[in-house]
């Protein structure tokens, strides 16, 4: 898992995150894992705009118990539809946007991980297991140490 998140973080710094099979790999493996944790704590966040040319705000990246069917609920990462209409309503996995958004994704990753951080925080969870491992995909992703 290591090897992933350093891939990310490395390209969430880049001038341009390079979208190969193994940027695919990682966020696959990050998506994973925050669909391990997420459900232990029950935590929403709601991260940056995800959106590509102009429309910034359309979509966002966000961790909350998420609709994929009708009654079938589940907790994670995604990239989410943020119209005031649309309830936050599932767009993509993080790993299955098309490249133009892959980009934003993976540059939107270390702000999302640093809010989730003090989402959980502010839950008093912080100090559980998932609320520690929260803490360090956050650190490991680059997120500022003050979120």
């Amino acid at each position: 898992m290591q090897q992933h998140l350093d891939h990310l973080a490395q390209q969430a710094r880049a001038d341009r995150v390079a979208v190969t099979p193994d940027l695919d790999a990682a966020l696959a493996a990050l998506d994973e894992a925050i669909e391990a944790i997420a459900p232990e704590l029950e935590v929403e966040a709601y991260g940056p705009g995800v959106g590509v040319e102009g429309e910034q705000d359309v979509y966002r990246l966000v961790i909350r118990n998420h609709e994929w069917n009708a009654g079938d609920y589940r907790w994670g990462l995604k990239v989410c539809d943020a119209l005031p209409n649309a309830g936050w309503r599932v767009a993509w996995p993080i790993q299955g946007v098309a490249r133009l958004r892959k980009g934003e994704v993976v540059r939107g990753l270390p702000a999302m991980l640093g809010e989730w951080r003090r989402a959980v925080a502010k839950a008093g969870l912080a100090e559980s297991d998932a609320g520690r491992r929260v803490s360090e995909l956050a650190a490991a992703l680059g997120a500022p140490a003050d979120a």
